[in-house]
């Protein structure tokens, strides 16, 4: 087969994951992984498998169609041919944005990635010391969500528990970095028009104007930006209260996921609890046949399934485990872990999962304002016994 000038493209795309594969694999040597990195990176793999198996059997419906079109049995057709005929991101993203059964798929990966979980990379990505967050982030967009953030989790589960061993004369647990979480202006900046972009899909692809392919570019390419280490170095650099920036992310996905789903349900029924409780399952009936109709959206689809697994599993860690630096009195309990885990097939992975955050940033900022309080009480006292003890000098 000879390679022509149609071939760069998809030679370099999957040459540029083997590149971010090699430069992130050194965080996972077999001798710094314990059993929640394994799990991570047994999601990440399983995930893998079931994303681009379905993307593969896309690659080879759009080559037969291809080949259709042209009046040419697939056997004679050439890849050449074919990747001259075809834009593989813009299908693939088309067919799985256009219509609201297939959106109701898509909408939840964008809102979640766009919003909740930037944030979340950056943020614990910071405070664990997790190298080469700009990797994951590319990986991310080229790969699958899903693929990219098991990654990470697993990355941070090695980044505490490296640094919980090296702390582990310690009389009381530790968080895994002595700082505060800290974000950029330049993320918050890439979440507001990212999560724009989402919100403007449905409408650019019924625009007159050839707006569909440059919006998603716009959604993709403005996440890794700020991650890039070059701009990440001179970005001016916050540590907010990251509970209401997480419950923010969460009312604005509900915002958008609450008229897809009433759409979905039934918009001519009224509504009611009873009425979602007994369509519910109804609906997911259907979502399920709508992730087997097309390779593209399975892959897509299944890409939901997973990012909702390692976020919620990676909720789960991050709010209670002591390797995670959580001290007594700051853990989610265990019934709203599961209160989220059932939330999420009805109000989506980017609903759910930050609420949870919110949560788990709550409690350590309550902490550590109860800290800071007494810190600033014995302080105050101190003051107050030296005055006293000058009084009595003279």
């Amino acid at each position: 087969m000879a390679l022509s000038l149609y071939h760069v493209p998809l030679a370099g795309y999957f040459a540029l994951i083997a590149s971010l594969a090699v430069k992130v694999a050194p965080a996972f040597a077999p001798k710094r992984l314990n059993r929640p990195a394994v799990a991570f990176l047994v999601i990440a793999f399983v995930s893998l498998g079931f994303t681009w198996s379905y993307m593969f059997a896309y690659f080879r419906l759009s080559f037969n169609e291809s080949a259709l079109r042209h009046g040419t049995l697939p056997a004679l057709y050439s890849t050449h041919d074919w990747l001259a005929d075809v834009s593989l991101f813009h299908e693939a993203w088309h067919y799985v944005c256009d219509g609201t059964r297939r959106w109701w798929w898509s909408q939840q990966l964008c809102l979640w990635t766009t919003g909740p979980l930037t944030l979340l990379f950056m943020a614990d990505g910071n405070k664990y010391g997790v190298k080469h967050l700009w990797a994951y982030m590319l990986l991310g967009q080229v790969v699958a969500i899903s693929f990219a953030q098991s990654l990470w989790a697993a990355a941070v589960v090695v980044a505490a528990s490296s640094y919980t061993r090296a702390t582990a004369d310690a009389s009381t647990p530790v968080r895994p970095r002595p700082r505060q979480s800290q974000i950029t202006v330049g993320v918050m900046v890439a979440i507001v028009i990212a999560t724009t972009s989402v919100v403007f899909v449905p409408r650019t692809l019924t625009s007159t104007m050839p707006l569909f392919l440059p919006n998603l570019v716009l959604m993709h390419a403005v996440l890794v930006i700020p991650f890039v280490p070059a701009i990440a170095k001179r970005d001016w650099v916050v540590s907010p209260r990251l509970s209401r920036f997480y419950l923010n992310g969460a009312f604005i996905s509900l915002r958008f996921r609450a008229p897809l789903l009433m759409e979905l349900l039934g918009k001519d029924q009224p509504f009611s609890l009873e009425g979602v409780r007994d369509r519910l399952p109804q609906l997911l009936v259907r979502q399920w046949d709508t992730l087997n109709e097309h390779p593209a959206q399975a892959s897509i689809s299944w890409d939901v399934v997973f990012a909702s697994v390692s976020a919620l599993a990676y909720l789960a860690w991050s709010s209670r485990a002591r390797a995670a630096g959580v001290h007594e009195g700051e853990q989610v309990a265990w019934p709203i872990l599961a209160l989220m885990a059932l939330a999420t097939p009805l109000v989506g992975i980017s609903t759910s999962v930050s609420v949870g955050l919110a949560i788990r940033e709550g409690k350590r900022e309550a902490r550590e304002d109860a800290v800071a309080k007494l810190d600033k009480a014995r302080r105050e006292q101190a003051v107050r016994e030296l005055q006293g003890l000058g009084k009595k000098d003279e």
